[in-house]
């Protein structure tokens, strides 16, 4: 039994859906729709910590994003009102939701070197393929604010005395020291990982940009990285390789995002805690985990 009204979602988009079901209970609650034959996807997005004008930009982004031979978005699909974005009450709160076409396709594999290369390479036409001109409030994606926020958030987390130091002491200090305006920036997709796209007829397809923004096109290359460097595997040099050898077969990296990219995927731990922090209610067992991960990450 689904929480979402399936004859009031019926009708604000002209379409008769048979099956409504959850894929993803999180922060960003997705159900996976079915008309018939065809399947979406409903993001109902989180009450707090994203603006209304940032929702418009991730939507102004996608469906403003040009047809490509390479590289493709999953497109939100417009009400019968014309409208993206709905409003709606789910367990005792209003949120903003908004209905995307399903990107099927073959999933990307994180410990395939092959098809790391494709997903490196797909991820550089991406970022140039992005619309210069977006509609609504794009978030500046600004490594130092980034870190200073986690450091807020995780002062009230306990027993996280220890990787508040090594961030604020050791980490940070690092990052300053680098010229962040030297870097090609643009339009980044925010969390690019194998789960978020797919390989589809011969190009990628990506979803959920939620985390999209503007900032150091080097900063999506970390995030991609940091799925699997973060694991313990013989196979990392090898997908780290395949990885960057991708992209610059479309986007050549500039000698200082190499430098660079060690040190931003450090980043990517701090806003995994950050956004624990801020939006998850985590059991002791479950931060004391976290944690431990941080340190041998920042060792």
């Amino acid at each position: 039994m689904t929480d979402i009204d399936k004859e009031w979602l019926s009708s604000r988009y002209g379409r008769h859906f048979t099956d409504i079901d959850v894929v993803v209970g999180g922060v960003n609650r997705t159900y996976r729709v079915q008309a018939g034959a065809e399947v979406f996807y409903l993001r109902l997005y989180r009450s707090f910590g994203r603006s209304l004008e940032q929702i418009i930009a991730e939507i102004s982004l996608l469906t403003r994003f040009p047809e490509s031979s390479y590289v493709g978005v999953s497109r939100p699909v417009a009400a019968i009102d014309g409208a993206y974005v709905m409003k709606l009450h789910w367990n005792g709160e209003q949120r903003h939701g908004c209905l995307f076409q399903s990107a099927e396709g073959e999933p990307i594999e994180l410990n395939n070197a092959t098809h790391m290369a494709r997903f490196g390479a797909a991820l550089a036409s991406l970022h140039l393929a992005m619309p210069v001109i977006i509609a609504g409030e794009v978030r500046e994606l600004d490594p130092i604010a980034i870190v200073r926020e986690a450091l807020y958030a995780l002062r009230r987390v306990p027993r996280s005395g220890e990787v508040v130091e090594v961030i604020e002491n050791k980490y940070l200090p690092a990052l300053l020291r680098l010229d962040l305006t030297a870097l090609p920036s643009g339009t980044c997709h925010g969390d690019p990982w194998t789960g978020n796209a797919r390989f589809h007829k011969g190009k990628a397809v990506f979803f959920d940009f939620d985390d999209f923004g503007h900032g150091p096109f080097v900063l999506d290359l970390s995030t991609a990285a940091w799925h699997f460097s973060h694991e313990e595997s013989a196979q990392n040099e090898a997908l780290m390789s395949a990885l960057i050898n991708g992209y610059e077969s479309v986007r050549p990296l500039s000698v200082y995002e190499l430098e660079t990219l060690p040190l931003l995927i450090r980043l990517d731990e701090v806003r995994s805690l950050l956004f624990l922090a801020r939006y998850c209610t985590l059991s002791d067992e479950m931060w004391t985990k976290a944690l431990e991960g941080a340190k041998l990450v920042f060792s």
